[in-house]
């Protein structure tokens, strides 16, 4: 039997809840902000980029063909545009994503020597897993941390002071950890088979040399790991462990395997497989690529406002604009502030007000309303806007607009006046201007 493909599906359909409580943890933590507007300004995502391109293999139909094939095969099951693999010549077995803008994926000659194709396909999956939900910034920080600090370091004064450094050090491994586990459920999702993901545990636990593989039990790893589970309610136990992972990057073989097996168990990975699932922000709002029916009034309006919305935001920075607005930001803001869309209505522009992009706080600009954090999820209809009105932008307020009863703020006043000439062009448009 064919894997189920899982179309547009979002990651999250399948986070672990640790991984989002970590992460807004994570971007509490003193210091933070500042650490990844320095990141941002100075184009750290450059120095992976780099060392990738020039030091491993591309893979490709033409190279290394049967493991590029694995790889196609599960961006078909996850239903992902292939991202650049690459191939590290090391024998430890590991895999890993970088790139922001441009992510790829490295897996070692470790893992592809040591590891069958299906084993293989669930360790993309759980890369897969890492691009669908956002991890890749935060993951690149976390394993670079001290060389990010030296190189910032070399453009001005230390970022940040040792404590600083330690508190932020110790917020991201936790919150790596966590987001293991949703990249877990990602991998297991790839090859819709608990027991070969279970077994990927067991030889990044065990190892994946032959004479071992021939003799490994799956039955006796599992009941290794419910015996963990049992005794993670010992407290002395839980303190110990705590301490032991402080600087670990990803949990413990055993306690992925517990986390993982319980989630299959709960029911939640068979439901996905049968369609319960949330699809992407992007492929649900972000409709481009489908044409207009331009014979619907209400279409044919929203037509002429997307034409001013994007003359005015296009160009706009600190303004996304689809497609290029980032889906874990967008579907945060979508549920944090924004009622469900009509059929058709088209997500077109984003502006974050949170200087972590978790999207909760912001404007939303469709082709047919506003939305803002600031008030009631249904928004304001462009039709019904009769005045923008500039407000604020002195020495204790931030640059506003009052659009009929929404007050929208922005951090600058070019991003505001961006905002003004959009929307006062798609109320124009709909009133027939």
């Amino acid at each position: 039997m064919g894997k189920v493909v899982l179309e547009q599906i979002s990651s999250q359909s399948f986070e672990h809840p640790a991984d989002r409580a970590a992460l807004d943890a994570l971007k509490k933590t003193v210091g933070f902000d500042r650490l990844m507007r320095a990141i941002a300004k100075y184009g750290a995502d450059r120095i992976w980029r780099i060392v990738n391109e020039s030091s491993n293999l591309r893979l490709s139909k033409q190279q290394v063909g049967s493991v590029y094939a694995i790889h196609e095969e599960v961006c078909r099951v996850l239903d992902v545009e292939p991202p650049p693999l690459y191939l590290q010549h090391d024998v430890r077995v590991n895999a890993y994503t970088a790139g922001v803008e441009d992510p790829f994926i490295v897996v070692t000659s470790g893992l592809v020597e040591g590891f069958s194709d299906e084993e293989i396909a669930c360790v993309i999956g759980h890369e897969m897993g890492h691009m669908l939900a956002g991890h890749v910034l935060y993951g690149m920080v976390a394993r670079s941390l001290g060389s990010i600090l030296m190189i910032l370091g070399n453009f001005g004064p230390p970022l940040l002071g040792p404590l600083l450094e330690m508190s932020i050090l110790s917020a991201l491994m936790y919150w790596q950890r966590c987001a293991e586990l949703t990249a877990d459920r990602a991998g297991l999702l790839a090859v819709q088979d608990p027991e070969t993901a279970l077994r990927v545990e067991m030889k990044l636990s065990a190892g994946p040399g032959s004479r071992i593989s021939k003799e490994l039990s799956l039955e006796a790893f599992m009941q290794q790991a419910r015996e963990f589970e049992e005794r993670e309610a010992d407290k002395t136990d839980s303190m110990w462990r705590a301490m032991l992972e402080y600087e670990r990057s990803h949990p413990w073989p055993v306690k992925r395997a517990s986390e993982l097996d319980a989630w299959v168990r709960a029911g939640d990975y068979e439901a996905i497989l049968k369609g319960g699932y949330q699809r992407r922000a992007g492929a649900v709002t972000a409709l481009e690529h489908l044409p207009r029916d331009e014979s619907d009034p209400t279409e044919a309006l929203a037509a002429k406002a997307e034409v001013a919305i994007r003359a005015a935001l296009d160009r706009c920075y600190g303004v996304h604009v689809s497609p290029r607005i980032p889906e874990d930001t967008l579907h945060l803001a979508l549920g944090a502030y924004a009622d469900s869309l009509e059929p058709g209505e088209r997500v077109l522009a984003l502006y974050d007000r949170t200087v972590t992009g978790n999207g909760e706080r912001g404007i939303l600009l469709t082709d047919r309303r506003v939305f803002t954090s600031s008030s009631p999820k249904r928004g304001v209809y462009h039709r019904d806007v009769a005045e923008v009105t500039p407000s604020g932008g002195g020495l204790f307020s931030d640059p506003g607009l009052s659009v009929g009863p929404l007050e929208l703020r922005f951090h600058t006043r070019s991003i505001r006046d961006a905002f003004a000439d959009a929307i006062q062009g798609s109320a124009t448009a709909f009133r027939g201007g």
